[in-house]
């Protein structure tokens, strides 16, 4: 385990919204280097806002709330196994155990999970991820495919990739195409 005077000098070098987030988690960060990657992955402006240790893809390591999206790095890993924008999360669910718990995201028609959060952590991060969320930008959505002035066959084809990622549920996708095949 980790020293406190070990920790302090593996944090120095980052920045001071990383720092922060380290912080947060006191003890429970035994190795600082799991944030060494984060600032290599952030972008120009992008500030990190909340972080927490847990599981994603059955391997440990940190999830990570910037401004503008969720980001998960396994432990010892460079390259995120997550890279979530904000703006397509459409719901965030919470639920616990005895010591730990589990943040849900449902992004269209898929659920992304991570788990073995600690107990305390789980509504703080759901929380930080929802005002997160309402504050972020939307997913370029139906509203700019569906405008009054775009042929209705490139709108079918926008809205059939839209489904295709997830993006719109089969019933969104349902709609939007009778609308368009109404203005035929």
């Amino acid at each position: 385990m980790a020293r406190k005077k070990d920790l302090q000098v593996g944090l120095e070098g980052m920045r001071p919204d990383i720092r922060a987030a380290a912080a947060r988690l006191g003890a429970r960060l035994r190795d600082p280097g799991e944030l060494l990657p984060v600032e290599g992955c952030l972008r120009e402006h992008e500030t990190v806002r909340f972080a927490a240790l847990g599981t994603y893809q059955r391997a440990g390591g940190v999830l990570v709330l910037t401004d503008e999206r969720l980001l998960f790095f396994h432990r010892r890993v460079t390259n995120p196994a997550l890279d979530l924008p904000l703006g397509g999360v459409a719901r965030v669910t919470t639920s616990t155990g005895l010591s730990t718990g589990e943040v849900a995201l449902t992004v269209g028609q898929e659920t992304l999970a991570v788990s073995r959060v600690v107990k305390g952590d789980v509504e703080p991060l759901a929380h930080a991820v929802r005002q997160a969320v309402e504050a972020a930008p939307p997913e370029p959505g139906v509203e700019s495919v569906d405008a009054g002035h775009v042929d209705p066959f490139e709108a079918m084809e926008k809205l059939s990739a839209l489904r295709d990622r997830g993006v719109l549920t089969e019933a969104e996708f349902a709609a939007k195409k009778q609308e368009l095949l109404d203005r035929l």
